[in-house]
C-alpha cells in the first residue's frame, strides 16, 4: 500500500490482514492525496522546528511555512547541510528532514494510523540510504503485525510489506543500496542469556521479504546450516556487501562477533574480537555496542564499554577489511557516568573521533590513541544545565556535527550543531 503523509486510512488494519502472513507479503495499492498542512500540531515541549510544506491544491513552488513544537529523541546526518530527526507525538512518528542546516524543515512522517508503542532507533528499526529512500520497522503488538513501511520519494508516500505476525521484534536493519536489504527479529527466549533470531532479506528494495535464517534449535531455511546461536543478545548488525557482513553480540556476559560471507544464511564467530580471557580489564560487566560505519566509507569500528559500580569505560575495535580481521584500541578517557552511560565515542573515520562527558568534548586525530579535551562551549554548557541527558551524538565532518539533549521526565529535547568540530556549539 502507498500512504500519503497525512492521508487517512480508515481501512488499515483490514488492509495488513488481508496482505497475508508470512514473510513475502506484501500490499501495493496506490492512495493519492495532497498533503494538508496544519498549524495545531504541538507536544508537551521540545524542539521548535520550521516546517514547510506544498500548500494544498498548489504548484510545487508554493509553500506553507509554520512553526511547531516536537520532542525530538534520534537523528540522522547525510551530509553537512542535510539531515533527520523524529521522535514520537501521541504514538503517531514525526520525522523531519532539512537541507540547509535546520533553518527549515519537510516532514516525511508516514500515516498516523500507523501508530508507534516506542520511537524507532537508527540502525534498529528505521534505515536511509540517502533523503529519499528509507525504511521504517513497526513492531508487531499482541494482535498487529510486523510492518515494514518503506519510501522511495523523500515521504511524500509510503509503501507498507509484511512479515505477518510474530512474537520476535526488530533487533537491527541495514541497507548496502536502494534494492538490498537485511532485517533481523529477535525474542527472549525463557532460559537466561538466549534469544531466538531470524533473519529476512530483501532484494527488491523491502518490497518482499524472505527467512534465510533462524538460530539453531529452530527449522533452518534451505541453505543455512550454521546459523547464529541461540545463546546470545544481539546488539548490532552491519553488512558491507551482498555476502559480507557481521553481526554484534553480548554472549554469556561478553562482546562478540559473528561475520558472514555468504550473504547471511551462515555465520562464524570471529578469533580477533574481544579475545584472550580479560582483553580490557577487570569489569563488573561489559557494554557490546552496535557496528559504526565510517562515513567514507572506508572500514568500521564497534564500540565495547567496562562497566564499573555506575560508570562506563568505553574501548573500541576497528576493522579495514570487512570485519575479517579486528585491532583493539584502548581510550584514555574519563569514564562516562550519571545520565550519559551510555553514550560512547563517534567516529567520523579510522582517525577522527569526538566523545562527550557532559558539556566537555574530547577529539581524537589518532584513531583514539590519544584525546585532548576541547574549549568548553558556553552555549552547551548553559543549555545542558536545563537538559542533562544526551540523545546522540553524531560527526558528518571534521568541522559539523549534531547533539541531541534532553531531559526524559520533562519531556523535552533541543538540537544543537557544531560549525567548527565540537568547539562552540549553537541551537538549530
Amino acid at each position: 500500500m502507498r500512504i500519503g503523509r497525512r492521508v487517512l486510512l480508515p481501512l488499515l488494519a483490514m488492509l495488513i490482514v488481508l496482505a497475508g502472513c508470512n514473510g513475502d507479503s506484501s500490499v501495493e495499492e496506490q492512495v493519492s492525496e495532497s498533503v494538508v498542512p496544519s498549524s495545531t500540531e504541538t507536544d508537551d515541549g521540545g524542539q521548535t522546528i520550521t516546517l514547510v510544506e506544498p500548500e494544498q491544491g498548489s504548484t510545487t513552488n508554493e509553500h506553507e511555512e509554520y512553526v511547531v513544537q516536537t520532542r525530538l529523541t534520534q537523528i540522522h546526518l547525510f551530509d553537512n547541510l542535510t539531515g533527520m530527526a523524529w521522535g514520537l507525538t501521541r504514538s503517531a512518528l514525526r520525522m523531519y528532514l532539512t537541507e540547509n542546516n535546520g533553518k527549515n524543515w519537510t516532514p516525511l512522517s508516514p500515516s498516523e494510523q500507523v501508530a508507534f508503542s516506542t520511537v524507532p532507533e537508527y540502525s534498529k528499526d528505521i534505515f536511509f540510504t540517502d533523503p529519499s529512500h528509507g525504511w521504517v520497522v513497526r513492531s508487531s503488538g499482541s494482535s498487529e503485525e510486523t510492518l515494514v513501511l518503506r519510501t522511495t520519494d523523500g515521504g511524500s508516500n509510503w509503501a507498507l510489506a509484511t512479515l505477518g505476525r510474530t512474537e520476535e521484534v526488530p533487533a537491527s536493519i541495514y541497507f548496502v543500496d536502494n534494492q538490498r536489504g537485511w532485517l533481523m527479529t529477535t525474542r527472549t527466549s525463557e532460559s537466561a542469556g538466549r534469544e531466538d533470531k531470524t533473519l529476512y532479506r530483501t532484494a527488491d528494495g523491502g518490497e518482499s521479504w524472505t527467512t534465510i535464517m533462524r538460530t539453531s534449535n529452530a527449522a533452518q531455511p534451505n541453505g543455512s546450516s550454521n546459523p547464529l546461536p541461540e545463546i546470545g543478545y544481539l546488539s548490532g548488525m552491519k553488512f558491507d556487501s551482498s555476502s559480507s557482513g557481521y553481526v554484534t553480540m553480548l554472549e554469556l556476559g561478553r562482546p562478540a562477533l559473528y561475520r558472514t560471507t555468504d550473504g547471511g544464511r551462515n555465520w562464524s564467530k570471529s578469533s580477533s574480537f574481544f579475545a584472550g580471557d580479560n582483553p580490557i580489564g577487570m569489569c563488573d560487566s561489559y557494554v557490546s555496542g552496535k557496528p559504526q560505519t565510517h562515513k567514507n566509507g572506508s572500514g568500521s569500528w564497534v564500540s565495547v564499554g567496562c562497566k564499573q559500580r555506575d560508570t562506563v569505560k568505553y574501548s573500541g575495535y576497528f576493522t579495514n577489511n570487512g570485519g575479517a580481521g579486528w585491532k583493539y584500541v584502548p581510550f584514555a578517557l574519563p569514564s562516562q557516568e550519571a545520565l550519559n552511560l551510555q553514550i560512547a565515542p563517534t567516529f567520523l573515520d579510522r582517525m577522527n573521533g569526538w566523545m562527550p562527558r557532559s558539556s566537555r568534548f574530547y577529539r581524537t586525530s589518532d584513531g583514539g590513541k590519544t584525546w585532548d579535551p576541547l574549549p568548553e562551549s558556553k552555549k552547551l554548557r548553559e543549555n545542558m544545565e536545563k537538559y542533562p541527558e544526551i540523545f546522540q551524538v553524531e560527526f558528518i565532518s571534521e568541522q559539523v556535527g549534531w547533539i541531541l539533549i534532553g531531559k526524559t521526565e520533562l519531556r523535552r529535547s533541543l538540537l544543537l550543531q557544531t560549525l567548527d568540530g565540537g568547539v562552540t556549539w549553537h541551537v538549530i
